[in-house]
């Protein structure tokens, strides 16, 4: 599972001694292990290197999570897609890690990631879902946060303090802190048994200034309300 992790999150296709620098693995395990992946087809061998297989579209579909959010959530979030122009969807916390269940990407130029990290405290969705959990909770979930980008608050002073100022206003922002050249906006949802959000993310450049600040904040709160209506 730490293997299919690794190559899940990777943009590209990786070998048995990049997969083996992000383990504990020898690579003579690593090797073992995407070899038997390989024969039960959830990794497809690309030259010397491996990569998730088509199996795991699969296994997504069969996969049975929240159908009432996720129906509620679709409309709205291809809607928002197509209000902003940007890359949409609906992120929830899972165990402290941040989970992309729906993503409207049909305005995606391919020249961003159309997704978010698991990590909780360097994307828009993830920020704004920690600034609904309690204090505690956060402090269990972001202890000695990585940096992902030099933009990233690794400082827990520091995200504490963001997420005060999310609280405030409604909405979090996030300046290439996941991906250096993308940029993001989140509000959260919160149904009974589910903390989420939905977001906006673009190209740094493009989704910039009084846009970013204001505009899709805007049609995001707008969004969110009428989502979390549709659920009660």
């Amino acid at each position: 599972m730490a293997i299919i992790d690794i190559l899940v999150d990777a943009p590209q296709p990786m070998g048995v001694t990049a997969i083996a620098s992000q383990t504990a693995m020898t690579k003579s395990t690593v090797y073992k292990h995407v070899t038997t992946l390989a024969t039960l087809g959830y990794v497809d061998k690309v030259g010397n290197q491996y990569e998730p297989s088509v199996r795991f579209l699969d296994c997504a579909r069969r996969v049975q999570w929240d159908n009432d959010l996720i129906d509620a959530a679709r409309e709205q979030i291809d809607d928002l897609a197509e209000m902003a122009n940007e890359v949409a969807g609906l992120v929830v916390e899972r165990d402290g890690i941040a989970v992309d269940v729906y993503c409207a990407d049909h305005h995606h130029s391919g020249a961003f990631p159309a997704y978010n990290t698991r990590y909780l405290h360097c994307s828009a969705a993830g920020k704004a879902i920690l600034a609904s959990l309690p204090v505690d909770r956060v402090q269990s979930i972001v202890s000695s946060p990585p940096a992902l980008t030099e933009q990233t608050i690794t400082d827990e002073a520091e995200l504490q303090s963001e997420l005060d100022r999310i609280r405030e206003r409604g909405f979090s922002l996030e300046r290439q802190e996941q991906f250096s050249s993308v940029n993001s906006v989140a509000v959260s949802i919160e149904t009974a048994s589910t903390t989420g959000a939905v977001y906006v993310s673009g190209q740094a450049d493009e989704l910039s200034g009084k846009r970013f600040e204001e505009n899709i904040p805007g049609l995001l709160l707008s969004a969110s309300r009428t989502l979390t209506s549709a659920l009660e």
